[in-house]
């Protein structure tokens, strides 16, 4: 067990520091909101149930019946709240000794608070991070596969479908291709599907290179006097989203409609963020502590469109 004693702060048992730093470190803001709808939950675990719709109209011959079809559910994703928690003790001498007004106690719910923050934008960036790999997805009774694939599987009817795009740096010409693959989409039948391209959601290493390619009238990098057509035509009118957490410094990712109808990308606030205090009365040993409960995860993978970079 972890315990803040005399010995964790022996300067501050007798005057004479002139200043005390490392303590007030920034975080940057919120970030995972800028990607994730948040809904709110009181259960252990949440569950979203895929549906398959209608599929094509066939021509009906003279005198013939029509054909009929069905529609029922399709894959199940489940949602498993985590309990995330972190304390710290703090001796009664450690405390009662300290000779300065910035005392340990004071400092901690501060420091509580920015390592529950950071968390919580850690867990958000790693569904993205971890959208490559097998070895992540949303349970066994979903379509079992990564988030970013290009063998989601349709159900009983249709073939697979593909949210991966193909491997390549960030460039004018591949957010070209990216946008038109999206514009491509279909639904689990194999119906063409409204899917717009909303947001570029790029790691710090990305952001200015993102920017000359967005935010340029003319095209990037070029003699050409020609229009950034991507600008143009407010291709991705939800502009660019920089997250600090992502680990992987050129893979980039595109949310679209789907995402922005609260159908893709899913946080589940399940416990608000609670901190607290007690005394030990053997020991007179102070805990401090904060807890809260979430989980990240996806509806439709369609909400978001993952390139793995070159």
């Amino acid at each position: 067990m972890s315990t803040v004693t005399t010995g964790n702060w022996q300067k501050s048992l007798w005057p004479g520091v002139d200043s005390w730093f490392n303590d007030e470190y920034d975080s940057w803001e919120t970030e995972y909101t800028d990607i994730y709808k948040t809904r709110s939950s009181s259960r252990q675990f949440e569950q979203t149930v895929g549906m398959s719709l209608l599929g094509r109209a066939s021509i009906k011959a003279e005198g013939e019946p029509l054909q009929y079809d069905d529609t029922q559910q399709t894959y199940v994703n489940q949602y498993d709240m985590q309990v995330r928690a972190l304390g710290t003790i703090i001796t009664l001498e450690a405390y009662r000794y300290n000779q300065y007004d910035l005392d340990p106690l004071s400092r901690n719910p501060k420091a509580l608070a920015r390592s529950m923050h950071v968390t919580k934008e850690e867990a958000g960036a790693d569904t993205l991070n971890n959208g490559f790999s097998g070895s992540f997805t949303m349970g066994s009774a979903s379509d079992s596969v990564a988030l970013f694939s290009s063998a989601h599987p349709s159900g009983p009817y249709g073939n697979n479908r593909s949210n991966l795009l193909t491997a390549a740096d960030i460039s004018e010409t591949t957010l070209e291709d990216a946008c038109i693959q999206i514009a491509g989409a279909v639904d689990p039948r194999g119906l063409q599907a409204k899917i717009i391209p909303h947001c570029l959601v790029l790691p710090r290493q990305l952001n200015y290179i993102a920017a000359r390619i967005l935010d340029s009238d003319l095209q990037n990098d070029t003699a050409n006097n020609a229009k950034n057509i991507l600008k143009a035509q407010n291709s991705l009118p939800g502009g660019r989203k920089l997250n600090h957490y992502l680990t992987d410094s050129d893979a980039w990712f595109i949310t679209t409609s789907i995402n922005e109808a609260g159908d893709g990308l899913i946080h589940y606030n399940n416990w608000d963020l609670e901190f607290g205090m007690d005394n030990e009365f053997d020991t007179f040993n102070m805990k401090v502590k904060a807890f809260e409960a979430y989980d990240f995860g996806w509806d439709d993978f369609q909400g978001v469109y993952g390139n793995a970079g070159a």
